[in-house]
């Protein structure tokens, strides 16, 4: 017991209570410092990465040209095939 403890005349009173505080043990788990391998590379996987395409995207307003450029590809390669074909 705590020498704070000792001093309270409370606890010298409460036998019950006394027991409880001389009773209380905690067990605390090993927990490893050093990650293995695997642990590492799993983390290194799931990690977070920065946009590549994030200088190409320009907003304006809700439209983003990344959004938008592939409809104009499409689009641009469906009139070179009519042009092709005539």
């Amino acid at each position: 017991m705590s020498k704070e403890n000792q001093n309270n005349p409370l606890v010298k009173m409460d036998l019950f209570l006394k027991w409880h505080l001389d009773s209380d043990q905690f067990e605390i788990p090993d927990i490893p410092l050093n990650r293995n391998r695997m642990d590492r590379l799993i983390r290194y996987l799931a990690s977070p990465t920065a946009n590549p395409f994030e200088s190409y995207i320009s907003k304006a307003g809700s439209i983003t040209v990344l959004a938008i450029s592939p409809i104009l590809l499409g689009m641009l390669l469906m009139i070179f095939h009519f042009m092709v074909g005539l």
